[in-house]
C-alpha cells in the first residue's frame, strides 16, 4: 500500500515570482550566486551573512529579496543547500530574514520556502532525501508544504522511504495521523525498488554533509 497525501500540490503550482510588487529584482552577478549557495551549503554562516547585506545594501533590497533571487543553474537556492547538507542553524539563519508578519511578507516566505529546483524539489525534498530529521521538523515547523510533489510525482515522504530515512519517514507518517507504519514503509519501498531520483546526485560526506548540486560539482570545479 502506497501511502500520499489526498492532495498534492504540483511545483508549478508554487511557481510563481517575486515581481508583482513594484519594486525592479535585485541584479546579481553568477559569481555572486555562487557564494550565497556555496556558503549556504557549506554552513558558513558568518560569510553568508557579511555577503548578503552587503548585497541588500547594495541594491536597496531586503535580504529576502536577494535571498529569493540568488538560485544556482539548477535553481536551487541557499535554502536548498543548507537542508541537504543538514545546517540547521543555517535554515534558521535564512528563514529569520523572512518575517511572517505581512500578507505580502507570509507570501515571500512561503514562496522561498517551497521554491522547486530544476526537477521540483524543495528544500524539504532534500532534507527528507538525506535524512536530515532536525531540518524536516524546522522546515515544517515553519509552514513548508508536506504536499508538494516534483516531476516524478514524489513527495518528501517518498524520498525520505526510497533512501530508507526511517526516522524521516516515522515523523512525516505521525504529523499525517498515520497509524499503520509499518506497512506504509513496506508498501513504499516496495513501490520506489529501482526509481532513480530524477538525476539528483547526493554523495554523502562527513558529519552529514552532502554535494547539495543537482550536479554534485564542488564550487569552483572548472567543468
Amino acid at each position: 500500500m502506497s501511502v500520499t497525501p489526498t492532495k498534492v500540490t504540483t511545483h508549478h503550482d508554487r511557481n510563481k515570482t517575486q515581481t508583482q510588487n513594484n519594486k525592479m529584482a535585485p541584479t546579481l552577478s553568477e559569481d555572486e550566486i555562487d557564494d550565497l549557495v556555496y556558503f549556504a551549503r557549506t554552513g558558513e554562516n558568518d560569510d553568508l551573512t557579511t555577503l548578503l547585506t552587503s548585497l541588500a545594501e547594495r541594491e536597496k533590497v531586503s535580504p529576502a529579496e536577494i535571498l529569493s533571487a540568488a538560485k544556482d543553474e539548477g535553481k536551487s537556492t541557499s535554502l536548498h543547500m543548507a537542508a541537504a547538507n543538514g545546517h540547521l542553524e543555517t535554515v534558521t539563519l535564512l528563514l529569520s530574514h523572512f518575517p511572517n508578519s505581512t500578507s505580502d511578507t507570509k507570501t515571500q516566505r512561503q514562496d522561498f520556502l517551497d521554491a522547486p529546483n530544476e526537477y521540483g524539489n524543495t528544500a524539504l525534498h532534500w532534507a527528507a532525501l538525506s535524512g536530515h530529521l532536525d531540518v524536516v521538523k524546522k522546515l515544517v515547523d515553519a509552514g513548508a508544504s508536506v504536499a508538494i510533489a516534483n516531476d516524478k510525482n514524489y513527495v518528501p515522504l517518498d524520498l525520505a522511504a526510497l533512501n530508507e530515512k526511517r526516522d524521516v519517514v516515522d515523523y512525516f507518517l505521525a504529523q499525517s495521523g498515520m497509524l499503520e507504519e509499518t506497512n506504509a514503509k513496506e508498501g513504499l519501498r516496495a513501490g520506489l525498488e529501482g526509481v532513480e531520483v530524477d538525476g539528483e546526485d547526493f554523495e554523502g560526506g562527513e558529519e552529514g554533509e552532502t554535494q547539495g548540486k543537482a550536479d554534485g560539482k564542488e564550487k569552483g570545479s572548472s567543468s
